[in-house]
């Protein structure tokens, strides 16, 4: 299998993500880590396997990351999504716990990634993720890269 991993990453916590899952995936066949800066639709092209990533912003992807995926063709790719978040359990703003309990799904990024390689015609192996960070510039959540190297394994399991 030969897969590639696209990010953003902000403060270093997406790109630490991203990289549990890019080790994790290694034994299934080779898997490429690309920032999102440095990917192109056609850096994208030939892979059995994409999964992409960003943090969570305003509700939604970075805009390199959004970007780049509008007006992908991934017929036949297999693919999956996830993103850092803050625990809304843990958010001491009213407003934006409300905010996200309105929005629901839609108040992260991994699952407008989700859609969007959809729409572009992935087929989805695993529901969109998240990771927690503790604070906007971190640390990740005690254990979250355990977590992501286990969701890669699953990711793996499925495919």
């Amino acid at each position: 299998m030969k897969a590639l991993l696209v990010y953003d990453s902000q403060f270093g916590n997406t790109e630490k993500i991203a990289r549990a899952i890019g080790d994790a995936l290694n034994i299934g066949g080779e898997t490429i880590l690309l920032r999102a800066a440095e990917a192109s639709p056609a850096a994208i092209a030939g892979y059995d396997l994409l999964v992409v990533g960003s943090p969570t912003q305003r509700f939604h992807a970075t805009e390199i990351v959004a970007g780049l995926l509008k007006g992908l063709s991934l017929k036949d790719v297999k693919a999956a999504a996830f993103d850092t978040r803050f625990d809304m359990d843990e958010v001491d703003s009213r407003m934006l716990r409300m905010a996200v309990k309105v929005a629901g799904e839609n108040a992260y990024a991994a699952p407008r990634i989700a859609a969007e390689l959809e729409k572009a015609g992935a087929t989805l192996v695993m529901p969109p993720e998240g990771f927690i960070v503790e604070e906007t510039e971190g640390p990740l959540r005690a254990g979250e890269l355990e977590r992501a190297a286990a969701w890669a394994g699953q990711i793996l399991a499925s495919i």
